[in-house]
């Protein structure tokens, strides 16, 4: 452990210089000795004296009191300077922040397999990252490896973190409505004292003093008084970047939003459509469907098409054209069904997009088009025309569940007549507390009362019931999703919603002040102008900043070394 190799390294010197001192005093002087040998053993011996105290005096300096790291400047941009531990701190965050990810991932997934972590973040975290490639085009042409982005990004990364702190910090930001209150403060407090705790923890469990565990974690040359200090520093810019996007997203002017959504309509739209394909491609070996001439696929897609006179027209003309081997996947009504797709989702073929994303088009238009790089025919049918989510962006609901049972204690399915009683006993109920709620004036806080005594989501009690940012795609139930995100709902609507987990006693806290598209719009903006300011940053950064080749090549050689160790 590093404490006892420390206590070591002290203690050999001690040792050796005290087993030098015993061995002078004993020593014995013959006055028949030559006196030039005499003076050449001396001087060896202030030579090696000297040269075994210069070595472990810097053994300490390096590695015990990690002085290098804390006076060397690595790098330099306009009049801030970067000194080695600073250096190591923003490439161990880079690495921890890349490991994690993959790491979350792999946990994610790991029903499914192993590798997920590498899918999802390109980074392999069973390999040393010196000896794995940089997936990705976003960095400077040095880097080849993740090793190489570590050392070469970790210096920009800590440049950019204190230009958004000062920002965080001027006048600016504050006229702009950005404000360290002390309730941020205390919250970000909050958050490093619980690292510091989880660090004080592992330092423990493997012998460390608290400060060793965090120079050899956290970056060689931290100390826990300076790593709080940049883990505050860090914790204020992110809090700065957080806001001011979603500052820009509510900041600007209908106009320019009408402006940009008219500029980039196919952006914001989604349409719904029927697509059935007749391939004129040749067959794959060994199967046993119809092959057809390009003529003959043309024939009958447009055989198909004159079928076609509705949606359900459609959806039974598919089942009746289908190819022998895909039967199966045309039994279900959805097979045809491609519902709210961006255009980019069926880019693909130009001739599709130009024409199901036309304003022209109306529902029940249907059309033949022909795909010659994919060697095959769509018969189209336009369930919904392109058109725009007028449904609020995201609303705040509370909800009380009231289950259904459909089980017996022991996990066993109960018989339909059981279930039912079930069902309506939960229904009286839900509508019973639904009463009790208006007799008792039909405020927020009445409702709030009613929750923790009755609900069967007992996941959503410490919230007083509440969910927040409930959108179109997100991971709740359609029936409770769109109940929240009717654009007719209103502050204080109340209603019974069925869904496949029991009744559920809703009440409308509030929604978005945008619809669901003009939030998009909003939030695309405010996403480019966001990148435009890092990246401005970045390219200055990259342009001005001078870095010190060999002190980044000590350093970052010496941090692979130590992360190599896990491998």
């Amino acid at each position: 452990m590093a404490n006892n190799e420390i206590k070591t390294n002290a203690e050999i010197y001690r040792e050796q210089r005290k087993e030098r001192l015993e061995k002078a005093s004993k020593k014995k002087h013959s006055a028949k000795k030559d006196k030039a040998v005499r003076i050449i053993i001396k001087t060896l011996a202030i030579i090696l004296c000297v040269s075994l105290v210069g070595w472990f005096a810097g053994n300490l300096l390096l590695n015990v009191f990690n002085v290098p790291q804390k006076l060397l400047t690595v790098s330099t941009y306009d009049d801030e300077k970067l000194t080695g531990a600073e250096y190591n701190y923003y490439y161990m965050s880079l690495f921890n922040q890349i490991y994690q990810m993959a790491y979350e991932y792999e946990s994610m997934y790991s029903s499914y397999g192993s590798g997920y972590g590498a899918y999802f973040t390109g980074f392999d975290m069973s390999k040393d990252p010196a000896e794995q490639e940089y997936p990705y085009d976003d960095a400077p042409e040095a880097v080849e490896t993740w090793g190489d982005y570590f050392k070469e990004m970790a210096s920009t990364r800590a440049f950019l973190m204190n230009a958004m702190y000062e920002k965080a910090n001027s006048e600016e930001a504050k006229k702009e409505g950005f404000e360290l209150t002390e309730d941020l403060k205390k919250e970000i407090q909050t958050e490093i004292d619980e690292t510091i705790k989880s660090l004080e923890e592992s330092a423990s469990e493997n012998d460390f003093a608290l400060d060793n565990y965090i120079a050899r974690v956290c970056g060689e040359g931290l100390s826990e008084k300076s790593y709080r200090a940049l883990l505050e520093k860090d914790a204020v810019a992110q809090h700065y970047l957080a806001w001011y996007q979603e500052h820009l997203t509510t900041s600007y002017a209908k106009a320019d939003v009408d402006s940009y959504f008219a500029e980039n309509r196919l952006d914001f739209v989604t349409a719904s459509a029927r697509i059935f394909t007749v391939s004129y491609a040749e067959a794959e070996e060994g199967s046993t469907d119809p092959v057809y001439t390009k003529e003959q696929a043309k024939q009958r897609a447009e055989e198909f098409n004159s079928k076609v006179t509705s949606e359900s027209s459609f959806i039974a003309t598919a089942k009746q054209y289908a190819p022998p081997s895909m039967a199966d996947s045309y039994a279900s009504d959805e097979a045809t069904l491609a519902a709210d797709v961006y255009a980019d989702e069926v880019s693909s073929n130009k001739a599709v997009t130009e024409w199901l994303f036309s304003s022209e088009r109306v529902a029940g238009n249907k059309a033949v088009i022909e795909d010659s790089e994919g060697e095959c025919y769509f018969v189209i049918y336009v369930v919904k025309p392109a058109s725009l989510d007028e449904s609020v962006a995201n609303a705040s609901v509370r909800h009380i569940l009231i289950q259904v049972e459909t089980e017996d204690a022991e996990g066993n399915a109960l018989d339909e007549a059981t279930i039912a009683k079930n069902d309506a006993d939960a229904k009286a109920k839900a509508e019973g507390l639904l009463q009790t709620w208006k007799d008792n004036g039909a405020t927020e806080e009445e409702f709030i009362k009613l929750i923790a005594d009755n609900t069967d989501d007992t996941a959503s009690i410490e919230t007083d019931g509440l969910y927040d940012d409930v959108a179109a795609g997100g991971n709740y139930v359609a029936e409770f999703t769109n109940w929240a995100i009717d654009p007719a709902r209103k502050a204080g609507d109340a209603e019974i919603v069925k869904t496949e987990f029991g009744y559920h006693f809703m009440y409308f806290v509030e929604a978005s002040e945008f619809a669901a598209w003009e939030n998009d719009v909003r939030e695309t903006m405010a996403s480019n102008d966001y990148n435009e300011l890092v990246d401005g940053i970045y390219e200055d950064i990259e342009e001005k900043a001078e870095k010190n080749d060999t002190f980044l090549k000590f350093f970052s050689d010496r941090l692979e070394e130590t992360i190599s160790m896990r491998y």
